[in-house]
């Protein structure tokens, strides 16, 4: 084949080198497989990003926390011997302007029974919504139980903005069966040495083609033909582990085309902006326990990244869906001084700006190869998670969109459906 030569004794060509796609090649490369991963970015990681250059404090543009202590995510960094610092968010959540500890707040406070309340609907999905109950939007759900307009956007804050969605096209049936096989455990983390260092220990020996947008597969029967901009590799087999915003946007041609249920699986997602904000000050202005706080606000949820200094002076507002929509179309200077404002009004204080000697932040909706946050799925399409994670001919399919038997929207998540593709292609 034109283009090719020793990549025709290839076996797996892995497209990605995000979370999935390295797990996978990992797999592989360990069981004797001949395997390539090609990166249309010049670095690994896809939506995991860690930016040493900020300061003497490396920060998290993209993947962040580990969520459970029986995730593949600590195995992994326990192998490397990489050090886990706890972070306990919820049970230390803030609310309101100025944020006050919501365990602490007067058992009659509307905000404090709205989220004990939203609580204990999402915790309760599993049990309402077997595999085949009629579906229904979070939203819906909540309302259910009575919670009110002013209640439902409390709700949506903490509940539906950590899943990059907002409660009016959040899955409840999606929801109830990533609970039914949640495994992940309680407690979470962040790695001391960060993401980045994690992701390179699991790349170690592995033959990554970086820099390189495939455009196009050939799945001709008796292997596969993957087309980049610099030529084209030969394998028996590929995994494609791209977000699903990407393949929805149609940036690789299949030939043949994927199958109607997977393409209406792709059509299904719903990805919306992600982005994060950082803000650095020249003295902390919050107490030692401020860890998570939230409230309506547009810059929804703030937290402290983790570090062995806890008091570097450095604050994270991560804020996604339309919240996101809404600031990643504003300058950065504004986004900066509303974003100060806000934070004064949840810390109490009017100095916030004055102290403020840095700003910075990432839309990952802005990303060519990333299109947004995490995708989730809206009412009545619980069915193409698993649809897209379903091979088709000698491709295979990765990514935390696919992780239905584990938890999508987690590095774990990314990282159990990648060694799941890798299982299938040793098969």
């Amino acid at each position: 084949m034109a283009g090719t030569t020793r990549e025709t004794c290839l076996d797996v060509v892995i497209i990605g080198a995000g979370a999935a796609g390295l797990a996978a090649a990992r797999m592989l490369h360990d069981a004797g497989a001949r395997v390539a991963v090609v990166e249309a970015r010049p670095r690994i990681g896809g939506r995991i990003w860690t930016e040493r250059s900020c300061g003497r404090y490396p920060i998290e543009l993209g993947a962040e926390l580990i969520h459970g202590a029986q995730t593949s995510t600590v195995e992994l960094a326990e192998a490397a011997g990489l050090t886990l610092d706890e972070v306990d968010r919820y049970n230390g959540l803030r609310w309101g302007t100025p944020a006050r500890p919501v365990n602490e707040l007067p058992p009659e406070d509307t905000a404090r029974q709205v989220i004990v309340q939203a609580r204990a609907v999402w915790h309760a999905l599993a049990r309402r919504y077997p595999d085949d109950a009629a579906d229904r939007s979070l939203a819906d759900e909540l309302r259910q139980s009575g919670i009110d307009p002013a209640g439902l956007a409390i709700a949506d804050v903490v509940l539906a903005q950590t899943c990059c969605a907002e409660a009016e096209s959040l899955s409840c049936l999606d929801v109830a069966r990533e609970q039914r096989v949640d495994r992940a455990g309680p407690r979470e983390f962040r790695l001391r040495e960060r993401y980045d260092t994690l992701l390179a220990w699991l790349a170690r020996d592995l033959d990554l083609r970086l820099g390189l947008p495939v455009r196009a597969i050939n799945d001709h029967g008796d292997g596969v033909t993957v087309h980049t901009t610099a030529g084209a590799l030969a394998a028996r087999r590929c995994i494609i582990t791209v977000p699903v915003a990407v393949l929805a946007a149609g940036m690789i041609r299949f030939d043949p085309p994927l199958s109607a249920t997977k393409r209406a699986a792709i059509a299904a997602f719903r990805t919306r902006p992600a982005t994060k904000h950082f803000f650095w000050f020249d003295t902390p202005l919050w107490d030692a326990g401020f860890a998570y706080a939230a409230h309506n606000g547009l810059f929804a949820r703030w937290w402290t990244p983790a570090h062995p200094d806890l008091a570097a002076p450095l604050l994270c507002s991560y804020v996604t869906a339309e919240r996101a929509a809404v600031l990643d179309r504003l300058p950065e200077a504004t986004v900066r001084e509303w974003g100060l404002a806000e934070l004064s009004r949840l810390l109490g204080r009017a100095d916030v700006a004055a102290h403020c000697v840095g700003f910075r932040r990432y839309r990952w909706a802005a990303d060519e190869y990333a299109r947004g946050g995490y995708a989730h799925l809206p009412p009545g399409m619980a069915w193409a998670r698993p649809a897209l994670a379903a091979a088709e001919g000698n491709l295979h399919f990765a990514g935390e969109a696919t992780a239905y038997d584990s938890n999508p929207q987690t590095v774990h998540g990314a990282i159990d459906s990648g060694r799941r593709a890798a299982r299938e292609c040793l098969s």
